[in-house]
């Protein structure tokens, strides 16, 4: 057994190697079980729950493991993230420990990626203005990944906290891109050609009236049924994609609203991640549409980017 750290990840990984891995998981023989959420009770804050997560993943024939996730939500107000979580990789010919990688690296990079895929095939192909919606620890990946995918040439950062949004700006080390903080936050929708929204917001504050036409949303934060994002009418202007069909139905806040309240119904979702992988096929008609990718944390690609760590580091600890 090798335990593989933050640092480890961080040297070794590329948005490349990650999509390429993720991709080749996906188009394999898989069990992907619904995540377990334990809410933890003593910590309850203004009717908001610190989590422990438990999930799950099979590669039939190969390797399995499982994520241990703990969400704290009001740790970002103690300069903490809100966000530890440990990996545990298995071999499933005999059931032993092949390595124990820190979590937090791994969800950061795997989340990114898998926005990054379905931008591949959701947003335009000459998508050149990104906005950030969120100041948190996946902000760089996020913009990194998106970049990879399509020709960025300018970045937008828009957050509550102006000093957090500008310290973001302060740190961006890409010179081929130009980055700054936006405070209209309508305008901003509606010039953007890839929004990419990671915050912890538990009200919608994305109106769909100020979308791009032909904009591509990727909504990454709100993965609880007590969290939003996109306004529920936005929902219905744009095709939708998600991650995870069974997971987004039990726990993304902002798309159960929308069908709660009639805005769309369950068969208006087109297609899962994994479909878009193994379709392998760009699915925008035209530039005049919006599509919409709807996350909330799939463990196969959990998986995936374990067995990467588990390829690239093992003999080399």
């Amino acid at each position: 057994m090798i335990f593989i750290s933050e640092e480890g990840i961080q040297s070794n990984f590329s948005v490349k190697a990650l999509i390429e891995e993720i991709e080749s998981i996906y188009k394999k023989d898989s069990k992907v079980p619904l995540r377990h959420i334990h809410n933890i009770d003593y910590l309850k804050q203004d009717n908001n729950f610190s989590q422990f997560m438990l999930m799950p993943a099979f590669l039939n024939g190969e390797d399995y493991g499982i994520k241990l996730l703990n969400v704290f939500p009001f740790n970002s107000l103690l300069g903490m993230s809100r966000v530890n979580a440990l990996y545990v990789l298995f071999d499933s010919k005999n059931g032993k420990v092949k390595a124990v990688i820190d979590g937090t690296e791994l969800t950061n990079q795997r989340t990114a990626a898998m926005s990054a895929i379905a931008s591949k095939y959701l947003s335009k192909i000459n998508s050149k203005k990104l906005l950030v919606l969120g100041t948190g620890a996946l902000v760089p990946y996020m913009i990194k990944a998106h970049c990879y995918v399509r020709p960025i040439e300018e970045v937008l950062i828009w957050g509550r906290d102006y000093t957090k949004a500008q310290s973001i700006v302060n740190n961006y080390k890409n010179n081929d891109i130009k980055i700054s903080v936006v405070n209209n936050l309508e305008k901003a929708c509606g010039e953007a050609d890839i929004i990419t929204s990671v915050t912890s917001a538990k009200k919608e504050f994305i109106l769909g009236s100020w979308l791009n036409k032909n904009a591509h949303i990727d909504l990454v934060g709100a993965h609880t049924k007590s969290m939003a994002e996109l306004e529920p009418y936005g929902f219905s202007l744009g095709n939708i994609y998600v991650d995870n069909m069974k997971a987004v139905l039990e726990e993304a806040g902002d798309l159960i609203n929308a069908i709660n309240l009639g805005f769309i119904v369950k068969n208006n979702i087109r297609a899962d991640i994994k479909e878009l992988i193994n379709n392998n096929k760009f699915m925008r008609s035209n530039n005049e549409e919006i599509t919409i990718y709807k996350s909330v944390g799939d463990a196969l690609s959990d998986l995936a980017a374990a067995r990467l760590a588990y390829r690239y580091l093992a003999h080399t600890i």
